[in-house]
């Protein structure tokens, strides 16, 4: 495929994933052991991102919460920059996650936060970009420059840097094994690509979809239903399977497309039940499972089951994030688009 075909750079860079995630969880070890070490006494963590880092940031605070136990929060830029009424962050371990380390806004938390006695890590592609100078510390992602408008490489990057901080934060050697795998199992999810892409000639006429996860899956959700929106056109919209039932259940109709990501985890018995709601009510659905979770249930026959190779439970959303990408990628061609390129987007995005 050359570059002048319609998501050639997406697909070149969904399958730089391996290699890329491999390559980062070893290098990233130092500066994020040192940050483990100085956090180990923090009261609480705040992530500040935009877009798809602030995806991967979602799943970065359930991991920060679940296996540190760490109370993490998402940080609300516009107190940094148009309210100018920061909160207290002393005491803090602020994150700032941007791909191109352009994004004002994010630069603002982490420059505030720094002046206050914050630890301070800038997660970022971009060496000398306004998001390391503003930070103590810094982690680069060293995916490469990434030239397809939707992010790929770099989100399931910056999910790796919170798996990382986590495993050491919590100091279990079993979570630094399931990392060693973690490119390993990407690859595999990338040989179901024409699985993926025969999945997407279902959506062909969608205009308007419901993408869930719950727990460490909801930030995989949101990602996926933003790939949708950039590179689809569709009114995707994210949702926790608990939220769901709370009013947007009344949305479903017959035919109406849902994408659900089933997890081997605490989760799983209550997405089932929601799964099985909205089939009832006429959906038509498509599952991401983790292979332990696609073998330990039963779904209704309408039901398209995508098994998804996962080194454990708290790394399935990678894994549920690149098959998103190749969902979306497949799709937006077949629907006669280039997810190369999008309407109204630029690569780079600064907000204040």
């Amino acid at each position: 495929m050359n570059d002048s075909q319609p998501a050639a750079l997406m697909r070149r860079e969904i399958f730089e994933q391996p290699t890329i995630l491999s390559h980062l969880i070893d290098s990233a070890g130092a500066t994020l052991r040192t940050v483990a070490e100085r956090a180990s006494q923090c009261a609480f963590a705040v992530l500040a991102a935009r877009g798809s880092s602030d995806n991967a940031s979602t799943y970065g605070k359930y991991l920060l919460e679940s296996l540190a136990g760490l109370p993490t929060a998402l940080a609300a830029p516009s107190l940094f920059t148009l309210y100018r009424q920061p909160p207290r962050l002393a005491g803090a371990l602020v994150i700032g996650v941007s791909q191109s380390g352009q994004s004002a806004d994010v630069v603002e938390v982490l420059r505030q936060a720094r002046q206050q006695g914050a630890i301070t890590l800038a997660v970022t592609n971009t060496p000398d970009s306004p998001l390391t100078a503003a930070a103590e510390y810094v982690v680069l992602l060293n995916a490469d420059v990434e030239q397809a408008l939707a992010a790929t490489k770099t989100v399931t990057a910056q999910c790796a840097v919170y798996a990382l901080l986590a495993s050491l934060l919590s100091r279990r050697a079993d979570l630094s094994r399931d990392l060693a795998s973690l490119g390993e199992h990407v690859d595999r999810m990338l040989a179901r690509e024409a699985d993926i892409a025969a999945l997407a000639q279902g959506w062909l006429t969608a205009e308007r979809a419901a993408v869930i996860g719950r727990g460490y899956s909801y930030g995989a959700a949101q990602e996926t239903a933003l790939k949708l929106k950039e590179t689809c056109y569709i009114s995707a919209e994210p949702y926790s399977a608990a939220d769901f039932m709370h009013g947007p259940l009344a949305m479903i109709e017959r035919d109406y497309p849902v994408l659900a990501m089933l997890n081997h985890d605490a989760t799983l018995d209550t997405t089932v039940a929601f799964v099985e709601r909205v089939c009832d009510r006429g959906a038509k659905v498509v599952v991401f499972a983790t292979a332990e979770a696609a073998r330990s249930i039963s779904l209704p026959h309408q039901v398209t089951t995508l098994p998804i190779a996962s080194p454990s439970l708290w790394l399935a959303p990678i894994p549920f994030i690149v098959a998103g990408q190749l969902f979306a990628m497949h799709l937006s061609v077949a629907r006669g688009y280039n997810p190369d390129v999008s309407r109204g987007l630029t690569k780079v995005t600064v907000t204040v």
